[in-house]
């Protein structure tokens, strides 16, 4: 599957495109947090890595193997932190599509990386290359635009720490 057309801009982060099937969610506040589509042909796992307070959320995609496939096709987890351990067992080592969400649809930032320690090193690295990208911007008053929206969100997510 090509990792670069595994999202699009405005979907839901659970169905990152028209085309995702069958979703098996494994985990839902509200919204579904964790599970699997199809795409493709392929099965995908997904899942929502953080969220801020503003609204903003990382979630990361990888593609299974057939054999994993069969393995969580009727797959049930004694707690959330086996679930956690499970989905990060899965990601560690490979490959997978970061992307960011606004008010739980897809915004243009995504990304894709391979995860090497564990999936919030890796959107921690997904977040400070968004946030070195901000002193490429042409336009003085729009770098310091973003700068004040990132410290207003660093304040208030710190002031709650």
């Amino acid at each position: 599957m090509n990792l670069d057309l595994m999202i699009k801009r405005g979907q839901f982060p659970w169905q990152p495109r028209p085309e995702a099937t069958e979703l098996d969610v494994w985990h839902e506040y509200e919204i579904p947090l964790t599970g699997t589509f199809h795409l493709s042909g392929r099965l995908v796992l997904f899942t929502q890595v953080l969220e801020s307070s503003h609204g903003l959320s990382a979630w990361a995609y990888v593609c299974l193997e057939t054999e994993e496939s069969d393995e969580v096709s009727a797959i049930t987890f004694a707690s959330i932190d086996e679930m956690r351990e499970f989905v990060e067992a899965r990601f560690r080592g490979r490959e997978a599509v970061l992307t960011l969400a606004k008010d739980d649809r897809i915004i243009d930032q995504w990304t894709r990386g391979k995860v090497n320690k564990d999936l919030a090193s890796t959107v921690e690295d997904f977040l400070n290359g968004i946030i070195r990208s901000v002193n490429e911007v042409s336009d003085p008053e729009q770098r310091i635009r973003a700068k004040f929206a990132g410290l207003e969100a660093a304040g208030s997510e710190l002031a709650s720490a």
